[in-house]
């Protein structure tokens, strides 16, 4: 049977497509082209219908049937009468027309550019640098007279780990701590670990691109639970658990990306309850905005394992995470890490070690910036785009805004040809669902967002009318 991709899949694959120079018809011919050649899109993978296409896009029907012509022609695509569209096999082979480009984490730092309000990653803060430069050569010499392979972490930074743990009231100890290079990996090794493919986890929605892509990566089959404004569904949750009997269940309890919940006392306590592993990312921890600072779900019980990193609290740059779980669970994880990639940077755990400390300075610092671009960027979307409904996020660097009709794709493909990247919320489903939602992102220089929002509205209302 034929692989077939929908709109808003594909919509997002084609992600900054009309940015460029050309006929747009040639600019779109060009991207799908590349998405082919690349392997995106394989063989026989069957496509939207170009009506279909043409709605997600926000173009006319004739740009979308003048690039399938010109990749029809090229044997990039075929059509079968009555059946639809297909990449060819012979478009395996096909050159790239047209240059890719990098987006998300590319810097966009021109005012009369494009302003991009999709990735949600943070500035690193000046502690960070204050701690490079206190380094010195006498602080490594007793490391560099060693191999330096060391799968489980450097114990300086796996008890500082434990500390940050323990002071938020969750005991734990240096042989409960898995330093890994970034939280991304810390996930994917647990996922490796407590699943097997058509493995069923249950995962929030909406959630982590990241997360959905590396499940499926994995061959997880993935059972959506409702999540808003206050975190996961736990009726929902339990419904779930008891149908489908999930070999993981996948949350964020504190800060969740993209909608800034946190999850009650009471829910997390359900959790420890469910009698199922459950994977507590915990990555954005250290960017709630309001206050108190709730204990983590591991401390109420229950087959808990903890993801954690740097990269919110100090800086995405050293690429430093950590699993928190039981010693066995702990060892097995480490195990397969030494097999991936024998450690993580020593030099850069030897820092993350030195910064932990000062996590506390870490958070007021996030908590003042972040605290201040939310109320801004409240008010300003409430005033230019009063009809978008929003809850106040309790932390984080983003806004999950509900659009008053399911169109959040095709807008963010108007948006963008505007001058300005979103993004639309069936990319945090892992459904295809949410194309009434788009998360807006306030990470970036305060009036770069401003500008943003501004030329979102101007978008939303030739969008609209």
């Amino acid at each position: 049977m034929a692989a077939v991709i929908g709109r808003n899949q594909l919509a997002r694959m084609l992600d900054g497509w009309s940015a460029g120079e050309g006929a747009l018809h040639a600019r779109l011919a060009g991207r799908l082209r590349s998405l082919v050649r690349s392997g995106t899109l394989p063989a026989g993978t069957r496509l939207p219908s170009e009506r279909i296409l043409a709605d997600a896009l926000n173009v006319s029907r004739n740009t979308v049937g003048s690039a399938f012509d010109e990749l029809r022609s090229d044997g990039v695509f075929s059509s079968r009468r009555g059946d639809g569209t297909y990449v060819s096999l012979a478009g395996r082979h096909t050159l790239i027309r047209g240059d890719d480009r990098l987006r998300s984490f590319l810097s966009l730092t021109d005012p009369v550019g494009p302003i991009d309000l999709r990735s949600a990653a943070l500035t690193g803060l000046d502690l960070v640098a204050d701690e490079v430069d206190w380094l010195s050569g006498h602080d490594l010499r007793d490391l560099v007279g060693t191999h330096g392979y060391l799968p489980s972490g450097l114990p300086q930074l796996r008890q500082s780990v434990a500390r940050y743990y323990t002071d938020l009231g969750l005991p734990t100890t240096d042989d409960q701590i898995l330093i890994t290079s970034g939280a991304q990996q810390a996930l994917r090794l647990v996922a490796r670990s407590l699943l097997e493919p058509g493995s069923v986890v249950a995962i929030e929605e909406p959630s982590f691109r990241g997360a959905i892509e590396m499940l499926r990566s994995v061959g997880a089959q993935l059972v959506p639970v409702p999540s808003g404004p206050l975190g996961i569904d736990v009726d929902a949750l339990r419904a779930t658990v008891r149908a489908h009997r999930p070999a993981m269940v996948l949350v964020q309890s504190t800060v969740h990306n993209p909608t800034g919940s946190v999850l009650d006392v009471s829910g997390r306590r359900a959790l420890s309850e469910l009698g199922v592993p459950v994977l507590d990312d915990a990555t954005l921890y250290d960017t709630l905005i309001d206050k108190p600072v709730p204990k983590p779900t591991a401390a109420y019980g229950g087959p808990i394992i903890t993801i954690g990193s740097v990269s919110k609290s100090f800086w995405g740059g050293l690429r430093v995470g950590w699993v928190r779980g039981d010693p066995q669970t702990v060892a097995v994880l480490t195990s397969v890490k030494g097999a991936e990639d024998l450690g993580t940077s020593v030099l850069a755990q030897m820092i993350a070690a030195r910064l932990l400390p000062r996590v506390e300075l870490a958070r007021e610092s996030r908590r003042a910036t972040l605290s201040a671009a939310r109320d801004t960027v409240i008010d300003t979307v409430g005033r230019l785009l009063p009809e978008w409904k929003f809850r106040v996020p309790a932390g984080g660097a983003s806004l999950w805004v509900q659009l008053p009709l399911p169109c959040a794709t095709a807008f963010a493909q108007a948006a963008e040809r505007a001058g300005v990247a979103l993004l639309p919320g069936p990319t945090f489903s892992c459904v295809d669902g949410l194309d009434d939602y788009l998360r807006i992102s306030f990470a970036q220089p305060l009036p770069d967002v401003l500008r943003g929002l501004q030329r979102t509205a101007e978008a939303w209302r030739a969008f609209t009318n």
